[in-house]
C-alpha cells in the first residue's frame, strides 16, 4: 500500500499509523464525508500456503465483523469491509490522543487515581467485549490510547479471538499471538485463552502505570514468555510502598499463573478500582481552554465539554483567533 492509494473508490491513504496484530494500520481520508478514518491492511505473513492465506483472511473478515457488532464508547467504531486489489481492509474511526505507553514514558509513574481511571475505562471495554465472546489477546500500552476529553479507547482487536458457544473453545486454537512483555501463561503454552487472559494483561497494564516498569523484563526479550509462565511477579508495594495492600493484592490476582486463580470477570475488577477513583469537582474547573490528555477527566467533570468548544469560547471571550 502506497501514500495516495484509493481504496474502495472513497478511503485516501495518507499515512502510515502502525503495525497492527494482522497488518498495517494507516491515516485515509474518507472523500464521500470528508473525515479521517484509520484502515488495517491485512498483510498476510510469509510463505503461507494459498490454503493458509485464505484462512487468515476469513479469520480477518470474522473478527472484523464480530468487532463491528459491539457498541462502546471505549471502542473504535468500524465503518467498512473489504478487499481491493487482492488486499483485505478494515476502515475505523481514527481516533486522536495519547497512548498509554507515551503517558506512562512521560510520568514515569502514574498516581493510582490516575491508574485507576484508565483501568475502569478498559474493564467497561473489557465487560462488553467478553459479553459478546470476543477476547482481545494482545492488550498493551500501545493499543490504549487517552482522547483529550479524558476517554480511554482500546484500538486494534486485530488479533481478537471469537469464543464459541460454551466459552471454554476458540474457533481458532493453536495459535500464540499477542505480546511478550504481556502475555499471559496459557498464550505462552499455545493454549485455549478466555476472558481471563485479558485480565491478566490488565493486570501487567496497572502494574506497568503504578512502577513505571513492566512485569517481567530480560537483557533478551524472547526470554519473557517463560517468565511470565513461571516466575513470580513482584508485589507493588515494593517499588511503591505508598499503595494501599488492596490493590497490590489486586494486581497480584489478575497475574495468577492460572486463570481460575484470576478474579472471575471485568467487573469485579471495576468493582475494586473504582472505590480509587477521584470525586468529582466544581463544574467551573472543567471549561479550562487547554487541557492535555486526562484519564481522570471523565470522573471529575462527568459530561463536561472537551477542550475543543472550550478553546472555541476562549477565542470569542478575548476576540483572538
Amino acid at each position: 500500500m502506497d501514500i495516495g492509494t484509493l481504496i474502495a473508490k472513497r478511503y485516501r491513504i495518507k499515512s502510515p499509523v502502525g503495525q497492527g496484530g494482522m497488518g498495517q494500520v494507516w491515516m485515509a481520508d474518507d472523500e464521500h464525508l470528508g473525515r479521517s478514518v484509520a484502515v488495517k491492511t491485512m498483510t498476510p505473513a510469509s510463505g503461507l500456503t494459498p490454503a493458509q492465506q485464505e484462512h487468515d483472511a476469513a479469520r480477518f473478515e470474522r473478527e472484523a465483523k464480530a468487532v463491528a457488532k459491539l457498541d462502546h464508547t471505549g471502542l473504535a467504531a468500524v465503518y467498512d469491509l473489504g478487499v481491493e486489489t487482492g488486499t483485505h481492509f478494515l476502515v475505523m474511526q481514527y481516533v486522536q490522543g495519547l497512548d498509554l505507553a507515551d503517558y506512562i514514558a512521560e510520568r514515569e509513574q502514574l498516581t493510582l487515581a490516575e491508574a485507576a481511571a484508565v483501568g475502569v475505562q478498559i474493564c467497561s471495554v473489557l465487560a462488553a467485549t467478553h459479553a459478546r465472546q470476543v477476547v482481545h489477546r494482545d492488550l498493551k500500552p500501545g493499543n490504549v490510547r487517552i482522547r483529550t476529553d479524558g476517554v480511554v479507547k482500546v484500538l486494534d482487536f486485530g488479533v481478537a479471538a471469537i469464543l464459541d458457544g460454551d466459552t471454554k473453545k476458540l474457533t481458532t486454537t493453536g495459535e500464540r499471538l499477542g505480546t511478550f512483555q504481556y502475555m499471559a501463561p496459557e498464550q505462552v503454552m499455545s493454549e485455549p485463552v478466555d476472558p481471563r487472559t485479558d485480565l491478566y494483561a490488565l493486570g501487567c497494564l496497572l502494574h506497568e502505570m503504578l512502577t513505571g516498569r513492566p512485569v517481567f523484563e530480560h537483557e533478551a526479550p524472547l526470554m519473557v514468555p517463560s517468565l511470565h509462565k513461571e516466575a513470580a511477579p513482584e508485589p507493588l508495594r515494593v517499588r511503591r510502598p505508598d499503595l494501599p495492600e488492596d490493590v497490590e493484592r489486586l494486581v497480584l490476582e489478575l497475574l495468577a499463573k492460572k486463570p481460575a486463580d484470576r478474579p472471575v470477570h471485568a467487573g469485579e475488577v471495576y468493582r475494586r478500582l473504582a472505590v480509587h477513583l477521584p470525586a468529582p469537582k466544581a463544574p467551573e474547573g472543567a471549561l479550562v481552554p487547554w487541557v492535555e490528555a486526562d484519564p481522570l477527566r471523565p470522573f471529575l467533570h462527568p459530561m463536561a465539554p472537551d477542550a475543543r468548544p472550550v478553546r472555541q469560547w476562549a477565542r470569542t471571550v478575548t476576540g483572538s483567533r
